[in-house]
């Protein structure tokens, strides 16, 4: 509340603007001497100024009027506050109540600094940074038998590792990871980011295994070269398996081919024309009939009563019936289903080097308790031709 005026107006005004009349109104000039711009206190501003106040001083409680007096004469502040003349007042912004939903830039004191966030570029994990380091599209690992090694793989796509070995044989628990072995190379596809891992060694040597763990990464495929360190005992070792293996499959093929090969320049195995006659001779037994050359034997030798392999067959069987000609011989063999479960009787649980042709007309599964006829042609040259050969005693115990 200002209680400061300046009279700018003439007696008539003055009067009806004051509530009360003025002490000593009729003393008043008609007219107002003019202001000075310097000095506004003139005696008719003085004598307004006080009869205002003592109209509030009548109608006020004593604690306002008298805060309002020391206000007026310049000791205290509109709240009453005494003022220091001598005393430098610094400004300062009065602290504020911050708001919800205001930031800190918008409220004035102090505040506290905010820590700047660096964001993290290189990922999350540590490990999958440092393994994503190491990536190379193509990569080289030396491992001595028994270590490990983390290397990183393409997610999704089909990544190579070649190894020395002849036949790599590969160990892993994650069983839906698409993996492809052929020889000493192995193919992998991660099918997601989760690690492979993986043992790594030559089939039916468990002590060159390796142990590789795959990270699957978001990167081009991989080309791995793997060397695994063998001491010379162990390389000395695995050079004389792998021999030992060669030699094996060598005499398995042999067997093979001796087996599938053809045992006369008539043998339908080669000649298209006798598969024919073959299956025409067969196609007579198993309706009950002679085939014209033959005769009907039931002389049959122990060693040749049982032709087919047990291991096999898994059912009992026997000839029966034997019919010759002057070059050729057909067996006719009875089976039975003598154990539970269905089983199927299949031809070549009955080659040899000698069967020419096998047939199954009847039927080729049989319930248990069933029976049936199984017939084989055979060549009757290789059996006399086998006869009349004289083995002699070895002097070594090898073949």
């Amino acid at each position: 509340m200002t209680l400061l005026s300046n009279a700018h107006a003439n007696e008539d005004n003055i009067s009806a603007d004051i509530p009360v009349t003025p002490i000593n109104a009729e003393r008043i000039a008609v007219e107002m001497p003019k202001l000075d711009d310097a000095n506004d206190n003139t005696p008719v501003a003085t004598a307004v100024d006080d009869a205002m106040m003592e109209a509030l001083t009548k109608s006020l409680p004593k604690e306002s009027v008298a805060i309002a007096k020391s206000a007026n004469e310049g000791k205290t502040d509109l709240y009453g506050r005494p003022i220091n003349p001598t005393e430098v007042i610094t400004k300062q912004s009065p602290e504020r109540i911050p708001l919800p939903g205001t930031t800190a830039s918008s409220r004035a004191g102090k505040s506290t600094p905010i820590t700047k966030i660096i964001p993290d570029i290189a990922g999350r994990d540590p490990v999958v940074d440092q393994v994503r380091e190491k990536y190379k599209p193509n990569q080289k690992l030396n491992i001595e038998p028994g270590n490990s090694e983390l290397i990183p793989v393409a997610m999704g796509l089909q990544n190579r590792i070649a190894t020395k070995f002849n036949e790599a044989e590969v160990k892993t628990s994650d069983v839906n990871v698409p993996i492809e072995v052929i020889d000493g190379i192995i193919y992998i596809t991660p099918i997601s980011e989760t690690p492979i891992g993986l043992m790594i060694g030559e089939r039916g040597m468990p002590e060159t295994m390796v142990s590789l763990t795959l990270m699957p990464l978001d990167v081009p495929p991989v080309m791995v070269e793997l060397t695994v360190d063998m001491p010379k005992s162990m390389q000395y070792k695995h050079a004389q398996f792998v021999a030992d293996k060669e030699k094996e499959e060598a005499k398995k093929r042999r067997r093979k081919e001796v087996q599938e090969g053809p045992i006369a320049n008539d043998d339908p195995r080669v000649n298209t024309k006798h598969v024919e006659r073959a299956t025409n001779l067969l196609t007579e037994v198993a309706a009950g009939e002679i085939p014209l050359g033959f005769d009907l034997d039931n002389s049959i030798p122990e060693d040749e009563r049982y032709p087919c392999d047990i291991r096999k067959m898994g059912m009992y069987h026997e000839v029966g019936q034997r019919m010759t000609s002057g070059r050729e011989i057909i067996d006719v063999v009875r089976i039975e289903n003598d154990i539970n479960g269905f089983r199927e009787v299949r031809e070549e649980f009955c080659l040899g080097d000698d069967v020419i042709a096998v047939g199954v007309f009847d039927k080729a599964t049989l319930a248990p308790g069933e029976e049936t006829e199984l017939y084989i042609l055979r060549d009757k040259l290789y059996s006399e031709k086998k006869k009349r050969i004289r083995a002699r005693p070895r002097l070594t115990s090898s073949n």
